[in-house]
């Protein structure tokens, strides 16, 4: 005697929602840099297309839903001025809301950087490598090098970058403020270019290093 057994398939209905009637859920951990709301609010603006927003019924708020996925989806809607989302209901009380917070943003798989870059190089015939990085979530820069490994090209030569600066804040009194302006007049070349704090703080550096026997610059 066989049994046969019937395996149903979900179904997920994505329907239309009033942006006033999307709560975030105040639980939700994650978060997007500036750089990269912009580049998802001008994705939507350019193709119109977008993942349907993952929503539960708002357990406290009538005719109201809470997001369990999409966030920043309903913000950049926001910022276009939609009206409607495409949503997706999912039947969750709050155990699994908090389940679904902390999951359907990190279930996502790792590019294969190999098939990253060729992906990257197909794309570099159409659009410039700026253009790019104002559409994918790479920087112009990791545009250049996946492009150059499909082509098996070199790497770019970074470009130079000044080195980060750290403050230095102290008070001092009038006379000690004279004194070490005076210091400061005597330690800068003639003829020296720069911003006089530029100046200031060669001049600092110079009067450091001649008290410590070494070499000025």
């Amino acid at each position: 005697m066989s049994t046969q057994t019937t395996q149903s398939t979900p179904t997920q209905t994505v329907v239309s929602l009033s942006l006033r009637r999307l709560s975030p859920h105040p639980a939700n951990p994650n978060r997007m840099s500036d750089a990269a709301f912009k580049k998802l609010v001008k994705h939507i603006e350019r193709t119109g297309q977008y993942e349907p927003i993952v929503v539960r019924i708002h357990p406290h708020r009538k005719n109201s839903y809470q997001i369990l996925n999409g966030h920043h989806r309903m913000r950049a809607l926001a910022r276009l001025s939609y009206t409607h989302a495409d949503c997706v209901v999912f039947a969750a009380a709050d155990a699994e809301a908090m389940v679904y917070l902390a999951t359907l943003n990190k279930l996502t798989g790792r590019d294969n950087v190999h098939k990253k870059s060729r992906l990257i190089e197909q794309l570099c015939k159409r659009y410039e490598s700026k253009e790019l990085s104002q559409m994918l979530p790479e920087s112009k820069t990791a545009i250049e090098k996946l492009d150059c490994l499909a082509k098996q090209q070199p790497l770019p030569k970074p470009k130079s970058q000044k080195p980060f600066l750290l403050p230095m804040t102290f008070f001092v009194t009038e006379p000690q403020h004279r004194l070490i302006s005076e210091a400061f007049e005597k330690a800068v070349k003639e003829n020296e270019s720069g911003s006089r704090t530029e100046k200031r703080l060669l001049a600092l550096c110079r009067i450091a290093k001649n008290y410590l026997g070494k070499d000025a610059f």
